[in-house]
């Protein structure tokens, strides 16, 4: 199964050492294969989360992985029926939601599953960001020893990270893989260190952490200088966050730092001297949302005030369960006798269920009263 996934991603086959590395996260997830006899040619997965949905609820949610079918045995629908069992027995272990991070971003639409959030890629060059303009929060930093790490920052993301929308719990095998090179002595001589620091309040509180690598950007007939990857940043109030880039940006040698994924609205930009510092060099697809349980989904997410109540009625091929009308109130959210304002099909409703994507720029899409099961009768709710 492993290696029938790396082919299909573009590896070669796994070796014994790292297929035992790698056995907690199979154990730790319900995976369906597809066999041609005695040969393994497809598979998919879903590890067992929650999330963090508007409202601060978390809710269970089936975190698909491990999607691939080997190249001599692609369109013949045998992803569209492993996709669909694994997510009628992902309903029926009740997951309210699953959620994944898309190689191939066409794929998923079919099954129900909506863009619900977007991140961006982002590098900063030190020397222009500062002088910092935010006012300095009281606090100090320490730097975590690796035998540190992986008893510090498990419980300290749980604590200070959960607040952000959309983000999920992570279990043990998970911290282990995350963590590896920051909880062990390198390997090599020289070369690329990882480093996890930690924010405390003015109490001695932690209150949020940075993990992070450091290196030489070395370039032939030029000066030596450093460059940094921001691989895990978490604060909470969300002013820490400051403080933890602040930290970043004043560490000597470093010239440039590189995040592959940043929050689009994260607010550091702001802080820093010249807001050009800050560039945003990608802005990629990050979460794809699909609602398992549209009742149990509704009631847990929390909606803010509004002038009037709005009704909707939600169309889902896959779960009839998940067919029906619905209002949506800052009081609540209830099932109604069938009254409806807008039509959406369970694609648009996930895209829009985390908050990052507006009903309105999805109705904005449509130049005629309907497009892909979406239809608006009478657009009050804006």
């Amino acid at each position: 199964m492993v290696d029938t996934l790396r082919a299909a991603l573009l590896s070669g086959t796994v070796n014994d050492a790292d297929f035992e590395a790698g056995r907690g996260s199979w154990d730790d997830s319900d995976a369906i294969a597809a066999w041609d006899g005695a040969r393994c040619v497809g598979n998919v997965a879903a590890f067992r989360f929650d999330s963090t949905v508007p409202g601060g609820a978390r809710v269970p949610t089936a975190g698909v992985t491990r999607v691939g079918v080997l190249p001599t045995h692609t369109r013949r629908g045998i992803l569209t029926q492993l996709m669909h069992r694994l997510l009628v027995e992902s309903r029926e272990r009740s997951n309210v939601l699953a959620s994944l991070d898309a190689s191939e971003t066409p794929i998923y639409r079919r099954f129900g599953f909506g863009l619900a959030t977007d991140a961006a890629a982002v590098e900063v060059t030190t020397r222009n960001a500062l002088p910092w303009t935010a006012p300095a929060r009281a606090g100090s930093m320490r730097l975590l020893g690796h035998t540190e790490v992986l008893d510090v920052v498990p419980d300290l993301y749980d604590r200070v990270a959960r607040w952000r929308v959309g983000s999920i719990s992570r279990p043990e095998w998970m911290w282990e893989r995350i963590l590896r090179e920051a909880s062990r002595p390198t390997e090599t001589k020289y070369g690329k260190g990882s480093f996890v620091a930690v924010h405390s309040d003015a109490n001695g509180i932690d209150d949020g952490y940075v993990f992070h690598d450091v290196d030489w950007d070395e370039t032939f007939a030029a000066n030596p200088t450093g460059a940094g990857k921001v691989r895990d940043l978490w604060g909470t109030p969300p002013a820490v966050e400051l403080e933890l880039w602040r930290y970043l940006l004043g560490i000597d040698l470093i010239t440039t730092w590189r995040a592959d994924v940043r929050p689009v609205d994260e607010p550091v930009r702001r802080a820093m001297n010249d807001f050009c510092a800050y560039e945003a060099r990608q802005r990629i697809d990050d979460r794809w949302v699909r609602i398992l349980d549209v009742d149990a989904a509704l009631r847990e997410r929390r909606f803010g005030p509004v002038r009037s109540d709005v009704s909707i009625r939600v169309l889902d091929p896959m779960f009839e369960e998940n067919c029906g009308s619905w209002t949506l109130s800052s009081g609540g959210t209830f099932r109604n006798d069938g009254q409806f304002d807008i039509v959406v099909d369970i694609a648009a409703l996930s895209a829009t269920y985390l908050g990052a994507v507006s009903w309105h720029d999805l109705a904005g899409l449509a130049p005629s009263a309907r497009v892909s099961g979406w239809r608006v009768r009478q657009p009050r709710w804006w």
